[in-house]
């Protein structure tokens, strides 16, 4: 069953935020430069949410409100907090405890939690701060520590001590794990604890315990399912005495102590651990028998005997449950074995840490694809960017009001739209995400070129944070959105692919040998307004079609867009000097396989300013050299001089937006 998530959230005067209004999905992925406020975002929650924080820790100071404001307190400038949960009427346990927190937002009902920290006068007239957290919208109605026992959040660090965390029996997620989930008959402990002392084994033959080793090594290899060799974890016990056995309990990874394998391996373990500790456990895997019994006469359907087969001292759960029947036992159980554990929302701060980055990658394709729990991570790994769902992303971005916050919760697009979005930035491992500005291109020519005509022109693209996008499409309009939604800038460099008609209808691009031709306009693309059709309506682009081309690029690159007269490789070519055409038949040479002849028609057809047969050579099967090929060669020998004008504007645009001029 989905869980509950936290959809929206509202921020004012706290930290790194003046204001933030913005809409969650339900995985969430924060994403951000250092010190741009991903911790303070999670902190905001914890306000409200997290039962291990104090009264004094939820009490703020002047250091806690947004830096541009002067003197907050003595102008009595107050902090606010307020988050939505969406998707909680399934879960009846938060449902009747958080009833009165309910809101109707656009004719949907959600919980609606508030934190504020605000000034009030004694009745000395003397200003002092205090701070609230309350339901829905009565003040009256405080959130308690009591009512966070069901809904609340458990945040794991990025700066982390796993192993101390697992040997504390308080903080450990393993004596947790078995505090909350199991009722172990202390008639089978105690057996057990006179069976140690008389052996001096370490290990327990506990059915419960048995089911939760299956657990944890079962979600542990699907973490780390890419590698051929399966991980064993298996629990021993450091202690005898039939009071600590549960809480002495160590998990073996291998039979290795956990606290003798990598950190990374830790790391997986222990949000396994905490997985495990937050999934609802509804539907139990091993019901023990006095349950089973108390259960049986309950069950009019015979759901039991279908779901569960009979074991020593107990029953598990069979696999291969139809869907339907698993529906109908969840429903079962929590209407006859309720369990009055709440809700948490489990945030993970930078969950690469000491991670290969192929672990990176599965850790969370399962943390968040895979699990039914309500997840938050921040990250600064492209692993992990590179993988999360496009939906799920929350893009802090500074600014001179402080950080402003943009998701991709309401993305605008249609399922393979998404789809093609999810590739790409699988493929370029998320640096898209990274990004302070980005140029849009269509092809592998513009990848490999435009970078060093930046550097051509004095700006070094990743000085600036600025990305080369190849979309290997005329296709901008998914990625363009994308980009626009986290609020990235961005230019679009595309080609105007000339060509005219002659006399009989065909199609002659590029073709200059007709001079009657040069400045007529364009039969065919129209220098690129199929492309514009994607984000301008129909009348604008029938009364640009009608402008001069002069006034067409004055229009295009007000919406940050830079077309080109015909393909890119011909708009290069057809401002070349005499040196420059040189530079370009000495690659054609160094590349081709074919001989001097064709060289030599490489050259004329240069020369007489026949470019297509020039790009034509460049493709064919007898030169094998490709587009991608020659643009990857002339990177390394391109010269301002070859900049086609509008490719210039471009770079300069894009540069100047994310606040950078060229390298000194």
């Amino acid at each position: 069953m989905k869980q509950l998530y936290i959809c929206k959230m509202h921020i004012e005067n706290y930290r790194n935020f003046e204001t933030a209004d913005f809409m969650l999905d339900e995985k969430q992925v924060i994403i951000g430069e250092n010190n741009i406020g991903k911790s303070n975002l999670i902190r905001a929650m914890q306000l409200i949410l997290d039962p291990s924080l104090s009264d004094d820790d939820r009490m703020l100071d002047e250091g806690d409100f947004f830096d541009g404001i002067i003197n907050p307190m003595e102008n009595q400038v107050e902090i606010k907090i307020e988050i939505f949960i969406d998707n909680y009427s399934h879960i009846k346990n938060v449902l009747c405890q958080l009833s009165d927190a309910t809101v109707d937002i656009d004719g949907k009902k959600l919980l609606k939690l508030t934190y504020r920290f605000y000034p009030q006068k004694d009745i000395y007239g003397k200003i002092s701060y205090s701070y609230m957290v309350y339901k829905g919208n009565d003040e009256s109605k405080l959130f308690t520590h009591e009512d966070r026992k069901y809904l609340n959040i458990k945040v794991i660090k990025a700066i982390r001590d796993v192993e101390s965390e697992m040997k504390n029996s308080k903080s450990s997620p393993l004596t947790r794990l078995i505090k909350q989930k199991y009722k172990i008959d202390q008639e089978d402990i105690k057996a057990i604890s006179d069976e140690l002392k008389r052996t001096g084994a370490n290990t327990l033959e506990l059915p419960e315990l048995n089911d939760l080793q299956i657990k944890i090594k079962s979600l542990f290899n699907d973490i780390v399912s890419y590698s051929n060799d399966e991980f064993d974890i298996s629990l021993k016990t450091m202690d005898i005495d039939a009071t600590k056995i549960l809480y002495a309990l160590k998990p073996l990874i291998n039979t290795r102590d956990s606290s003798s394998t990598s950190l990374g391996v830790n790391n997986i373990l222990y949000v396994s651990l905490m997985m495990l500790l937050i999934s609802d456990d509804t539907i139990k895997t091993y019901i023990p028998a006095y349950l089973y019994d108390e259960l049986l006469p309950k069950d009019t359907t015979g759901l039991l005997a279908k779901c569960y087969d009979k074991v020593k001292k107990g029953y598990v759960l069979k696999n291969d449950i139809e869907y339907s029947s698993k529906k109908s036992l969840y429903n079962f159980l929590y209407e006859h074995n309720p369990d009055n554990i709440g809700v948490t929302i489990l945030a993970i701060e930078e969950p690469e840490a000491h991670l290969h980055p192929i672990y990176q990658r599965l850790l969370y394709k399962y943390v968040v694809n895979n699990s039914n729990a309500p997840v938050i991570i921040t990250t600064h790994s492209t692993h992990i960017s590179s993988v999360a769902a496009i939906t799920s992303i929350v893009h802090l971005i500074k600014s001179d009001t402080g950080t402003k916050i943009f998701t991709t919760a309401k993305l605008p697009l249609n399922e393979k739209e998404q789809s093609d979005i999810s590739r790409y930035i699988d493929v370029k491992r998320g640096e898209l995400y990274l990004a302070k500005g980005i140029i849009f291109v269509e092809g592998i020519s513009e990848e490999y070129l435009i970078p060093s005509f930046a550097e051509c022109l004095g700006y070094e693209l990743d000085k600036h944070g600025v990305i080369v996008c190849n979309v290997n499409s005329t296709n901008f309009k998914p990625y363009k959105q994308f980009a626009d939604i986290l609020s990235i800038p961005n230019v679009i460099i595309t080609d105007g692919d000339y060509y005219h008609k002659d006399k009989d209808g065909k199609a002659i691009y590029g073709d200059f040998s007709d001079d009657a031709h040069k400045n007529i306009g364009y039969a065919g693309n129209e220098r690129g307004l199929d492309i514009c059709k994607l984000f301008l309506e129909e009348k604008i682009v029938t009364e640009i079609k009608n402008k001069k081309f002069n006034e067409q690029d004055k229009f295009f690159a007000e919406k940050g867009i830079y077309i080109g007269l015909h393909t890119f490789e011909i708009d290069i070519f057809d401002i070349l000097d005499e040196k420059n055409k040189e530079t370009i038949v000495d690659i054609f040479k160094e590349l081709t396989i074919g001989g001097e002849t064709q060289v030599a028609n490489f050259k004329d057809n240069l020369e007489g300013e026949n470019y297509t047969k020039c790009l034509a050579a460049i493709e064919s099967s007898y030169s094998q050299i490709g587009k991608g090929r020659f643009a990857q060669r002339l990177a390394s020998s391109c010269t301002a001089d070859m900049i086609p004008s509008y490719v210039k504007n471009a770079i300069i645009s894009i540069c100047t937006k994310v606040g950078g001029g060229a390298n000194e």
